[in-house]
């Protein structure tokens, strides 16, 4: 490694921790701000806090004696009773001092020292109340939605009580109303009185109603006024959370990915320098550094995210990360079987192994390198490598690598027939698709499996062509002797007189079978791979060329008769 690249690597390193360092370095040089607007108070505060102090315990002092004076009382007067009510009752009232007196203890310790008592108490430390530790994370997250959703509850309640006291008003009204047709009928001078009574009762709570109602709809109409649009509340909320939270996010974010990418160019910078990373087979003991590392850069990054949470006092953020990593590691915890095979994968100690053989999607493909993502090649594709993730290849299984094995069964540039009776020039071949194009100029494309499952047949390395042909049974004599010496030599005469026999590797005609109404010849030619692309006319040549024969040679060729037969 020259220096100038050593040079390069530890610029970058320096660079990193600036980044990282840089949230923290403002905060510190906001406090060394406040600190210096502040240095002139600090003695004032310190004496102010002095003074405060002593008439805090002497404002303590004298209300314990107090309640010290009030249980010697109540104690007395417990001695002095003999009804057990009245005794239950002083000993409740002492009881009660008793809390109060041992209250008063613990905040003058407070005050005096500073510490809270509770701390040296052994019972109250071991006692761990997992509900209260998680109202005490989950309590800034509900203040803040009950902020947010102040208003709309808001106007939710009047609308209630708007709804309640208009349903209670007429009712009001009726009972008044029916109280005043009683005193119109009624000659009793009595009733009369107690109706009258009755009657301000009632009127007095219409008013009541009424009052309520109309306060109801004030309040419920000046929430009404100040509704603003969709978009300005959406700017207005969007406004005050980039000015605040926006901020903290934003620095936790860098803090988390300046920490996180700084232990990556750590690993990069191990993997130039140690000739083990580069190694075709890596050692065991590499490969647990990097999973370890790993780990530890995760680790750091969230530490680092957190902090800056902690040191801004954010404690709304703070609470929601807490709470999403808990719910991770819960997740985590139900897939530990799935990452341990994963582990195992990436430490080369699974059934996928570095530098063996695997067929995903119907490809076969080599395994390069085992990390958080499997790298994968196969040289005859483009591009020829993957990356996938490490979980797709639980379910696999590699083996060595054979020799001269095949890795595609063509390659750019190669005529193929396809079994679906496509045939063509693949001009391109990737890990999803294979591109043919065929003699006229047009172009057909596979999916890469659904190629390979079409059996493709190669032309591109020398081919052979079979062409059958029948001659009359009234030859049956000559059928496998000279008859197929002298169709060897007219075709052969035919391909030279073509152009063809500079290509022609092998020419045979042989007798092939006996059919129903003919002698079946087969002509077997083997062509080389550079006319690959005339596979289609060179078998229509070996078919014209046997009828030549036939006719040169005047070998009756034979065909189905049809008879018709005319009704009378």
């Amino acid at each position: 490694m020259s220096k100038n690249q050593i040079h390069h690597i530890s610029f970058i390193c320096i660079l990193l921790i600036c980044l990282i360092i840089l949230p923290a370095s403002i905060l510190y040089a906001q406090s060394e701000n406040n600190e210096d607007l502040t240095v002139e108070t600090k003695e004032l505060d310190s004496i102010e806090n002095t003074s405060m102090q002593t008439a805090t315990l002497t404002n303590l002092l004298y209300y314990k004696s107090e309640l010290l004076k009030q249980a010697s009382l109540t104690k007395e007067a417990m001695k002095n009773t003999s009804h057990p009510e009245d005794k239950k009752a002083l000993l409740l009232r002492l009881n009660d001092l008793k809390k109060q007196l041992k209250k008063v203890t613990q905040n003058f310790i407070k005050v005096a020292t500073g510490l809270d008592t509770a701390i040296f108490n052994e019972e109250i430390q071991q006692n761990f109340q997992w509900q209260e530790e998680i109202e005490t994370l989950v309590k800034p997250i509900l203040y803040e939605l009950k902020e947010m959703t102040k208003r709309p509850r808001q106007v939710e309640r009047l609308k209630s009580r708007v709804a309640y006291f208009e349903s209670k008003l007429p009712r009001a009204k009726e009972a008044v109303a029916s109280i005043e047709e009683l005193i119109a009928s009624t000659d009793s001078l009595l009733l009369k009185a107690e109706l009258d009574n009755l009657k301000i009762d009632f009127l007095k709570k219409r008013t009541n109603i009424s009052n309520q109602l109309d306060v109801a709809h004030f309040e419920l109409n000046e929430l009404q006024k100040e509704k603003t649009s969709l978009f300005e509340s959406t700017k207005k909320v969007m406004a005050v959370f980039f000015k605040s939270r926006g901020k903290n996010i934003l620095i936790a974010l860098l803090a988390f990915a300046g920490v996180f990418l700084f232990f990556r160019i750590i690993d990069r910078g191990f993997r130039k320098i140690h000739p083990a990373f580069k190694a075709k087979q890596r050692p065991f003991y590499i490969r647990i550094f990097e999973i370890v590392l790993l780990f530890i850069s995760v680790l750091a990054a969230t530490l680092a995210s957190l902090f800056t949470l902690y040191t801004s006092g954010d404690w709304f953020l703070l609470s929601i990360a807490l709470i999403f990593l808990l719910g991770a590691l819960w997740t985590a915890r139900a897939g530990f079987t799935r990452y341990y095979e994963q582990v195992k994968l990436i430490l080369n100690l699974g059934a996928v192994r570095e530098n063996e053989r695997i067929v995903h999607n119907g490809v076969p493909w080599k395994v390069d390198r085992l990390q958080i993502y499997a790298k994968l090649r196969n040289p005859v594709l483009s591009p020829s490598t993957i990356r996938l993730p490490i979980r797709e290849l639980e379910n696999l299984i590699s083996r060595p690598i054979g020799n001269n094995e095949p890795w595609f069964p063509c390659r750019k540039n190669d005529w193929v027939i396809l079994s679906d009776g496509v045939r063509g020039k693949v001009i391109s071949q990737s890990p999803d698709m294979v591109e043919l194009l065929q003699r006229g100029g047009a172009y057909v494309t596979y999916q890469t499996p659904v190629f390979l499952g079409l059996n493709p047949l190669n032309i591109s390395r020398n081919f052979r062509i079979k062409s059958v042909f029948g001659i009359d049974y009234a030859h049956q004599a000559k059928s496998t002797t000279s008859i197929l010496e002298q169709a060897k030599n007219f075709i052969s005469t035919k391909l030279e007189e073509d152009g063809y026999s500079k290509h022609v590797l092998n020419l045979k005609v042989e007798f092939e079978s006996a059919g129903a109404s003919s002698l079946n010849l087969v002509i077997i030619a083997d062509f080389h791979s550079d006319i690959a692309e005339l596979y289609g006319r060179l078998t229509r040549a070996l078919q014209r060329y046997s009828v030549d024969a036939c006719n040169h040679f005047e070998w009756n060729i034979p065909f189905a008769q049809l008879v018709v037969h005319k009704a009378k």
